[in-house]
């Protein structure tokens, strides 16, 4: 167990340092006060739109649910893939006018701290808390699931879940997202050693509904809060580009305790472009 987790301390201790050498990626809302009246709100819907999707990672885990005395500690990292290019006439993106060094980056890498546990009769609870790199922006969330057929060998795994991730840290931004997700998967055992388990593999693949609302900290002329949740929705904000689709794939790789996690997903606003991410995690299991 303290070998598995040396090189998790190390990897930890390594990112804050190449984050200090980055340029400050805050989203800074008074920027908007630079830009013209007409283009403010469309540029702060952009944003907005992107970073929920970023702080917002899938189900990224075998589906089979946590035994009732089991638990799992993880180190998540998540990189999105950001639409930071000007579009065609235009001198700067939403990112560059949102963004404190006015130079976004075209990816955004999110670390977090996980740990799930079993509950019985196959339901699971969560929390997270992340950090956006080279940012003074937090991440923290919470999620529950159940897994109604769990660990039956005969059929697949199938999960329902929720949860809500919110953006901490940003005097400037206020912005969080609510999100359902169903996912489907099966374990493969790759190996038995007498009553040991042995090497497990997971595939899984799932679909995920995704809602936003941000606020602006500060007001800036022509900018309004926006939400995905029609009755709180301002005169002139179109709920619906605040609602995304997601879908996701990945697998995982389990021996004794320790756990290796890959996934994808793709999500889809309304109207724009869509988002890529990636996740990779470690988990140990206890």
């Amino acid at each position: 167990m303290r070998r598995s987790l040396l090189p998790i301390l190390l990897f930890a201790l390594a990112v804050p340092g190449f984050a200090d050498a980055a340029p400050p990626y805050d989203v800074v809302v008074s920027n908007l006060s630079k830009v013209e009246p007409a283009r403010r709100q469309a540029r702060f819907d952009f944003v907005a739109r992107e970073m929920a999707l970023t702080i917002s990672a899938p189900p990224g885990f075998a589906v089979a649910a946590l035994g009732m005395y089991e638990a799992e500690l993880s180190f998540d990292n998540r990189v999105t893939f950001l639409h930071n290019r000007p579009a065609a006439g235009d001198a700067t993106s939403p990112w560059d006018d949102l963004t404190e060094s006015g130079e976004a980056d075209s990816v955004a890498f999110l670390p977090q701290v996980t740990i799930r546990k079993g509950l019985p009769f196959s339901f699971e609870v969560g929390g997270r808390m992340g950090w956006y790199t080279g940012s003074r922006q937090f991440v923290v969330g919470g999620f529950g699931r159940w897994v109604p057929f769990g660990n039956w060998s005969k059929i697949p795994d199938v999960s329902i879940g929720m949860g809500y991730d919110g953006m901490i840290g940003n005097d400037q931004l206020e912005t969080g997202v609510f999100h359902i997700d169903l996912s489907l998967g099966y374990t493969f055992k790759l190996n038995l050693r007498g009553t040991r388990p042995g090497t497990r593999f997971s595939p899984f693949a799932g679909y995920s509904f995704l809602q936003s609302h941000a606020r602006p900290g500060v007001t800036v002329d022509e900018v309004s809060p926006v939400t995905g949740w029609a009755e709180d929705a301002l005169p002139g904000i179109d709920p619906r580009s605040f609602r995304y689709h997601r879908g996701f794939v990945g697998m995982e790789v389990r021996g004794g305790g320790f756990a290796f996690r890959f996934a994808f997903d793709a999500s889809f606003p309304r109207k724009a472009p869509v988002v890529a991410g990636l996740n990779v995690t470690i988990g140990l299991r206890f």
